[in-house]
């Protein structure tokens, strides 16, 4: 079983502006194309944008993000945490977490900042959790 401090600070009430939630959105959106945009990668990037009451089209409105971007516009390291812990969800929205996906979050992990053994257990994590079906720390 997953717990909430294996998952920390995802699902935790982590301050984020409109600025870092949009070049977070952006990211998600870059990542979902690496392998083609699949209609679940979508709803869960316009889910995360509904949760932070975002006004703004996924589709359509975001400027394009690149890793060296993302670096430059989130420098708190628990967003940039946060930022590759969705990025995880997000490969696994499909069902599936495709070699090209996974290149394009250490992309991002790299001009994050995040050293390669902090990435590899964000991404174990996150897919343990995903596999075993574990939402009980959503519920708590």
């Amino acid at each position: 079983m997953t717990t909430n401090d294996e998952l920390s600070p995802l699902f935790t009430d982590v301050a984020m502006s409109t600025d870092d939630a949009t070049a977070i959105v952006a990211a998600l959106k870059d990542i979902a194309e690496s392998d083609g945009m699949h209609d679940e990668e979508l709803r869960m990037i316009e889910g995360f944008v509904l949760m932070l009451n975002a006004d703004f089209n996924v589709e359509e409105t975001l400027a394009p993000m690149t890793p060296e971007l993302l670096a430059s516009k989130l420098t708190d390291p628990t967003l940039r945490t946060v930022a590759l812990q969705c990025a995880v969800l997000l490969a696994w929205a499909d069902g599936k977490f495709s070699d090209k996906e996974r290149e394009r979050i250490t992309d991002y992990a790299n001009a994050l900042g995040v050293p390669e053994p902090t990435y590899e257990k964000i991404e174990r994590v996150i897919t343990a959790w995903v596999k075993a079906g574990d939402f009980g720390p959503l519920m708590s």
